[in-house]
């Protein structure tokens, strides 16, 4: 399985291995983490205190070496993921050999209670559907408005994103929802050509270059160890951004990577998985 680090040129490819021309989407984050290098490094060598910079800008990349990535097992925390979302669970015959791995109950993770929790607040291009639940862990809350502030920093234009339950202030259980539990799950909508203050099916109007720059932002964070784990998203919804990724230039290995799309509802790989009624929005589950 490809892993995690696949995915820093999920917005573009390098020109160059020395010197790179900064496409529409990217930041210089996106480059350093493309080359392997740590994006402070590229900041010093282009004299730049930024990371944000005109598309058609040539900066030099230092020479790096890539971190050899460190193996995860993938379709476990997937499984995992699968077991405790909204309103269902999902299981697996345990084999003999595995029987010690498939003790841990998947849902452990997301029963009991939220510390140190962090609320995400109005504004800065998010409107809160309902801030009694809008409480996660501060990475969550973090890495939420970090993407956030990518797509905005790319799109000026793009209108307020609606965002709905994380978990309560103190975690545990929440009306509705079987996960949402630990302040590690998110429900984000979709970005419009019109505003919108709640989650809509992806009609014609979807803004599909901002939802896929909001969906890699958050894809950029995976090979972290307290980055995304998982993406619930409807498998038609899947294949337009797929569709429109690809048509963009996107590789081929990148998209086999991301999605679970063209591969089947049911079969269990990609970043972005298959699940019911989430046809209007992305469930982002991230690690601990």
């Amino acid at each position: 399985m490809r892993r995690h680090l696949l995915l820093a040129a999920l917005i573009a490819r390098p020109a160059l291995a020395d010197r790179h021309v900064v496409q529409r989407g990217e930041t210089l984050e996106h480059v350093a983490r493309a080359h392997g290098c740590d994006v402070d490094a590229v900041l010093r060598a282009n004299h730049l205190k930024t990371t944000l910079v005109p598309a058609g800008t040539v900066v030099e990349v230092p020479p790096c070496t890539r971190p050899k990535p460190v193996a995860l097992d993938d379709d476990a925390r997937a499984k995992a993921a699968l077991a405790v979302i909204d309103g269902t669970t999902w299981t697996e015959p345990e084999k003999p050999a595995e029987r010690e791995v498939h003790r841990l109950q998947p849902w452990t993770t997301t029963i009991g209670q939220l510390f140190e929790a962090e609320h995400l607040e109005e504004g800065d291009g998010i409107h809160v559907r309902r801030p009694q639940r809008a409480y996660g862990e501060p990475h969550v809350v973090e890495y939420l408005r970090h993407a956030i502030s990518e797509v905005r920093a790319l799109y000026p234009d793009v209108p307020t994103l609606a965002i709905g339950d994380l978990s309560a202030e103190h975690g545990g259980e929440l009306a509705g929802h079987r996960s949402h539990r630990s302040g590690r799950d998110v429900d984000v909508g979709f970005y419009f050509h019109h505003a919108s203050t709640g989650f809509e099916n992806a009609d014609d109007d979807l803004d599909l270059e901002a939802t896929w720059a909001l969906l890699a932002a958050f894809a950029r964070t995976a090979d972290r160890k307290d980055g995304v784990e998982i993406i619930f998203l409807d498998y038609a919804v899947q294949r337009r951004l797929y569709d429109y990724a690809r048509s963009r230039g996107t590789p081929d290995d990148e998209l086999a990577f991301l999605f679970q799309y063209p591969a089947g509802k049911d079969v269990m790989t990609g970043l972005v998985r298959h699940w019911p009624n989430h046809a209007n929005h992305f469930h982002v589950r991230f690690k601990p």
